[in-house]
């Protein structure tokens, strides 16, 4: 069966020459166009690209099919965008799946939003385990991944860092020369996780004041003076009473993407959304 969703990819690759500029094109990851394109040729019988040192180039049967999709390529989007549009409305609900308060503050960023745009409501939903938008259990999707799965569309929006954090309060009765093992430390998640993982690896005994498991409680914790823990800089750094640690280290590096079902893009609430914030959202 020929799937003629490849078709987007072949022409995504066909006019940018490359599979990276073709995948940020197409809000996809880079190994995502490569299989796609590997099923449209096997489904066709043919070779339809040259690999070449600095990209792709079109073979004589691509050249073929690039001139005749081109010519049916904007009548099959405006049909669909007709079908889809006939479906959908201004106004109404838009479902948000995002991380944990405390890692990303999107609030002020809705806020806006919404003034921008009345007749939308927004109904969110913080959390680390993530909807299913296959499912279409939620619109749109904040999602923490280096290569967001099949059948999603949208951009990465960039990359955000973490560092270990403490009060300037708790910071004066600590030497200029304090270790990790000197400092209370506060952990979100459970024992067994990557943040001890890292911690173990700076102290052998470190003493641990307070598991969390959410980082809204990491957060308030270190506010409030009980001891150090490790928060996005993204956050962090919206409080001038924080200080980083360790010499400002990064801890770890996460890239955050905005997401959707295909089915839906060409809905009015999830493009404005998607662009408004692919455009306002400023990441490390």
């Amino acid at each position: 069966m020929r799937d003629w969703e490849n078709l987007r990819y072949f022409l995504a690759v066909a006019r940018n020459g490359t599979v990276t500029a073709a995948a940020k094109d197409l809000g996809v990851s880079h190994s995502t166009v490569l299989r796609r394109i590997e099923q449209f040729e096997q489904a066709l019988d043919s070779r339809l690209f040259k690999k070449l040192q600095r990209g792709y180039a079109l073979t004589t049967a691509g050249e073929t099919l690039f001139t005749e999709a081109k010519g049916i390529e904007a009548n099959i989007d405006k049909v669909l965008s007709s079908a889809e549009g006939h479906h959908d409305v201004a106004e109404g609900k838009l479902r948000i799946s995002q991380p944990e308060t405390g890692i990303l503050n999107l609030y002020p960023l809705y806020a806006t939003f919404l003034r921008e745009h009345p007749e939308i409501s927004l109904e969110v939903h913080s959390t680390m385990v993530p909807h299913n938008l296959n499912q279409q259990e939620v619109d749109v999707a904040f999602r923490i991944s280096e290569s967001p799965p099949d059948l999603l569309v949208g951009r990465c929006l960039g990359k955000f860092k973490s560092r270990a954090y403490a009060s300037k309060s708790y910071l004066k009765n600590k030497t200029a020369s304090a270790s990790p093992s000197d400092y209370e430390w506060i952990i979100w998640g459970g024992r067994q996780n990557r943040s001890m993982e890292w911690l173990e690896q700076l102290t052998a005994k470190p003493r641990i004041i307070m598991y969390a498991e959410a980082m809204a409680d990491v957060l308030n914790a270190i506010n409030n003076n009980m001891g150090v823990g490790l928060l996005s800089s993204h956050e962090a750094e919206k409080y001038p009473e924080l200080v980083a640690v360790l010499d400002g280290n990064v801890i770890s590096e996460y890239t955050l993407w905005i997401l959707t079902h295909r089915e839906l893009r060409n809905s009015y609430r999830v493009t404005a959304f998607m662009r408004f914030m692919a455009k306002n959202l400023v990441l490390e």
